[in-house]
């Protein structure tokens, strides 16, 4: 069976070749001939490349007295060694491995750049690429003696000279300007008359949130015009906000009479299609008789998902009835314009509840629960829970109220809450409390998992502690055992897995 050869592993017998040496000395020679400025190589991938050629058989290792009694292996080539060399380097010279140039994904997504950004960049790309031909190009006068060498430099300089002259046929693209004696390309060619910076799509595979979101994360300028065929929109932007907007037929003028509220109503009315496409040109401006925009992207957003009215949208981030959310972020809530529907889910969302069970507690439909999720999701302010955080979080919230309801029979009454407040009294450096026995969870949902294990288990010691004080260590015993009973299965699993059912036999409750 052929050996494979790595690059690295042909560099490696090819200088073996010449003559026995360790491994330090082929990393000399590498460097004193400049091989790492065209090849990338380091001394750890030298001394594995030995190794692995040591072990297959195509090296002989042997061990030498340096000058300093010190013992270095010096490496021979092998038979096998020099067969696999010559058979490597016809395989190699005559390779139909693809070519693949790096700098190619850069150019893939630069059209989620803003423009005159991207541009910069690949100027800057430019310099850099100007800078290492000038070096190559110094290196090339001062190599005289050895005529491969040579042909390395050159082959390096030629490429450097050809990237540059592509970045700058790129950036002339980009920019739209006319094409200059020796482009790459005298005109676009069929499919890309509009430019390089360009998104385009259908709405069937695409969110229209998502695609606003993208424009405002990434400050981009430009028009994002939309069409179901007969409709047609325009949305038109500037760092990344929208400025102003069209709606009217297709093929027919804008209406220079059309109204804010007519042309909102146009734009609301995108956020229902299912089918169409769209296109963000950032070289685009802005259209003849664009009505001005007065509110945010995210209100832009707000104020589209709320005409939505089928499930398939809603369904793209709400998944059902039984899906769990839980906060997101809360950097942008201040600047937001919620409905009073909005702030109670806001205010009700806690990371174990359903969607079913919200609209249940506040005594609306299903479906109006799930539009303002909908809405709410699609701005980034809530995203659907990690299930194992709604485990633990309502592992958590099982035990430490089961525990709270089990120490009534022992209070004066019913109504006596001072062991709650003694509780919260021990626990208020603690996002967490008890209020009328119900746990309020404010733990931020960017804590990791870990974070908020210790968290909890630092209530419940506290809780325990404060049980044991007021009724009696065989009392809080009873209780915590008790408590753990009484978990569901599933959330008995959960408890052990996280070493809440661990927390009597360590003790540290009672210190």
């Amino acid at each position: 069976m052929a050996v494979s050869v790595t690059r690295i592993d042909l560099l490696l017998l090819g200088l073996l070749l010449d003559r026995p040496m360790h491994g330090y000395e082929l990393y000399q020679q590498i460097q004193s001939e400049e091989i790492d400025t065209w090849f990338n190589v380091s001394m750890a991938g030298v001394y594995y490349s030995l190794g692995k050629l040591r072990d297959q058989g195509q090296v002989a290792e042997s061990r030498q007295r340096g000058a300093r009694s010190t013992r270095k292996s010096i490496y021979h080539l092998t038979e096998e060694g020099r067969a696999a060399f010559f058979e490597a380097i016809e395989s190699e010279a005559v390779s139909r491995e693809k070519a693949y140039l790096s700098y190619d994904l850069v150019i893939y997504l630069l059209n989620k750049v803003p423009l005159q950004r991207a541009i910069s960049l690949l100027e800057q790309r430019q310099a850099f690429l100007s800078g290492q031909a000038q070096e190559v190009q110094s290196a090339l006068v001062a190599q005289e003696a050895d005529p491969l060498q040579q042909a390395i430099l050159d082959h390096r300089l030629r490429y450097l000279e050809m990237e540059q002259g592509w970045l700058a046929d790129v950036v002339h693209e980009i920019q739209g300007e006319s094409p200059d004696e020796g482009r790459l390309w005298a005109e676009s060619p069929p499919g890309r008359a509009g430019g390089l910076m360009i998104l385009s799509g259908d709405l069937q595979h695409h969110h229209l949130p998502d695609l606003i979101r993208l424009v405002v994360s990434g400050r981009h300028s430009g028009t994002l015009t939309l069409t179901d065929g007969m409709q047609y929109r325009t949305l038109s932007f500037q760092d990344g906000q929208p400025v102003c907007a069209t709606s009217r037929r297709k093929d027919e003028p804008p209406d220079p009479s059309s109204s804010h509220e007519e042309v909102m109503a146009g734009i609301c009315d995108l956020f229902r299609w299912q089918e169409g496409e769209f296109t963000f040109d950032q070289r685009m401006e802005q259209e003849a008789w664009c009505v001005p925009l007065r509110l945010t992207a995210q209100d832009l957003i707000l104020c589209g998902c709320r005409w939505v009215d089928n499930w398939d949208i809603i369904q793209r981030l709400i998944p059902s009835a039984d899906a769990i959310l839980e906060l997101a972020s809360t950097k942008e809530l201040a600047d937001l314009s919620l409905t009073s529907l909005e702030k109670e889910i806001l205010a009700a969302v806690d990371g174990v509840k359903d969607i079913a069970t919200i609209a249940r507690e506040l005594g609306v439909t299903v479906f109006e629960a799930s539009r303002a999720f909908y809405c709410l999701a699609a701005v980034g302010v809530l995203r659907t829970a990690d299930l194992d955080k709604i485990r633990l979080r309502r592992v958590f919230r099982e035990i430490a109220e089961l525990m709270c309801s089990s120490t009534v029979t022992w209070r004066t009454s019913p109504e006596d809450r001072t062991c709650e407040q003694e509780v919260n009294a021990e626990v208020e450096h603690l996002p967490l409390c008890l209020s009328k026995g119900r746990i309020e969870d404010q733990a931020r949902p960017q804590l990791q998992t870990d974070e908020l294990v210790e968290m909890y288990r630092r209530f419940l010691v506290a809780q325990l502690h404060v049980v044991s004080r007021r009724f009696g260590l065989a009392n809080a015993r009873q209780s915590f055992e008790r408590t753990l009973r009484q978990l569901a299965p599933e959330l008995q699993d959960v408890a052990q897995r996280y070493g809440f059912d661990r927390l009597l036999a360590e003790g540290v409750w009672n210190k």
